[in-house]
């Protein structure tokens, strides 16, 4: 996963607020994610916590990823 933070998370997975960060989205984006399923970000409940494993969040965002066309490409002159 290649990303420039602050604080480089070490480890299998990261708590919410770390999560949120490195997705750019807000702790209560996440919050509704899990009640709702709207945006799909995987995550695991470990008891009482919720972890983001780091490789479920980079397989999402590569899942999710929009490459748009290049401008003057096929198109009609």
């Amino acid at each position: 996963m290649n990303y420039q933070a602050a604080s480089e998370p070490t480890g299998l997975a990261v708590d919410q607020s770390d999560a949120a960060d490195l997705l750019g989205l807000q702790v209560p984006t996440l919050e509704k994610d899990r009640r709702c399923g709207h945006l799909g970000i995987p995550y695991v409940r470990a008891g009482r916590r919720v972890i983001y494993p780091l490789l479920d969040l980079s397989r999402w965002l590569e899942e999710n990823r929009i490459t748009p066309a290049k401008s003057g490409q096929g198109g009609t002159k």
